[in-house]
């Protein structure tokens, strides 16, 4: 089967839709061919759209992506956007009035909640994966000689995030951690200068662009901190939370930010708190809660990840079809 993937996808996993589009594609590489086109390359996308047996979009779903698919699924029949999170409002409002041919893949319900769906076109759940190899939880001893690796000491707990520096997200919240070590890791992508410069003068550590070797920071530290209160400013499943907790890291979040209960995890595994000035309160037993295993169920490989989507749009599962709006 030729694949075609139309996204961003440049083995730079360190922001959440690239993130998954580069772990199913080259998943798919292993039994398929995949071609790739950059959502800007429009010549090339209507060339490799023609040769392809299936079409998929990862980008989020705004009028720029309705008008791509528009035309896409002119020249490919089979045409599957790639929902990571809620589609643009916009969006929603062009589907309904005039509903594309595509099917949809989607992680969390709220995201198809309101799209249109054309007459036999499917829309179809599918879950992420983990390289379980990678995120493992270390060593007690490793965990120290890590610390001290990267700067820190090891006789403090160490709270992190991993994430775009930007407006919206409540890095602020770092500020507010008194009873930890502190560090964000750092995408490099739609940075506030203002916020990382306010970050730094009050001594959060702040390291930039992609590390091949995240694992080690999910690994040496005490607690994760997901301060995200919206979903508007994320992907609907947080795949830095299920790498946190897939190296025993115990994650605090909030409340309002509900998707987090549809990780399926270990019980104490994610707290959740209303305010930033809980985090200290909290602290202590969260950092106690680090586990020398992982701390979440029943997630599959990235591989599992792709075959079900496969076995999806082939129609040879059960996975639920949403019903035209």
């Amino acid at each position: 089967m030729i694949i075609h993937v139309i996204g961003t996808v440049n083995g730079e996993v360190n922001e959440g839709m690239r993130n998954i589009a580069t772990h199913i594609s080259r998943a798919f590489e292993k039994e398929h061919t995949v071609i790739y086109s950059g959502l800007r390359q429009l010549p090339k996308i209507v060339f490799d759209s023609k040769k392809a047996d299936v079409t998929f979009i990862f980008a989020w779903a705004d009028k720029r992506i309705y008008d791509l698919v528009k035309a896409v699924s002119v020249i490919c029949p089979a045409v599957w956007v790639v929902l990571v999170q809620k589609p643009s409002y916009e969006f929603l409002a062009l589907a309904a009035e005039n509903p594309l041919q595509c099917g949809y893949l989607y992680m969390f319900d709220e995201d198809v909640k309101g799209l249109t769906v054309a007459e036999g076109r499917a829309v179809r759940r599918f879950s992420v994966g983990i390289n379980a190899e990678k995120f493992t939880p270390p060593a007690q001893a490793d965990t120290r000689a890590l610390k001290e690796k990267y700067g820190f000491d090891p006789d403090r707990p160490l709270v992190m995030h991993v994430g775009h520096c930007s407006g919206g997200r409540g890095l602020e919240d770092f500020l507010k951690i008194r009873g930890a070590q502190r560090l964000i890791i750092a995408s490099g992508m739609f940075e506030d200068e203002g916020l990382v410069k306010a970050l730094e003068d009050d001594g959060v550590t702040i390291m930039s662009g992609y590390l091949e070797n995240v694992e080690e920071i999910f690994q040496m530290s005490d607690a994760y901190l997901f301060p995200t209160r919206s979903s508007a400013n994320v992907i609907s499943i947080p795949l830095s939370v299920m790498e946190a907790l897939a190296c025993g890291v115990p994650v605090i979040g909030y409340r309002s930010f509900g998707n987090l209960n549809a990780i399926g995890c270990e019980e104490g595994a994610v707290t959740l708190i209303d305010a930033a000035d809980e985090i200290d309160e909290v602290l202590p037993q969260v950092t106690g809660r680090k586990s020398d295993r992982s701390m979440l169920r029943n997630t599959g490989t990235w591989d599992d990840s792709a075959a079900g989507i496969l076995r999806s749009i082939a129609g040879e599962d059960s996975m639920p079809t949403y019903a035209r709006s």
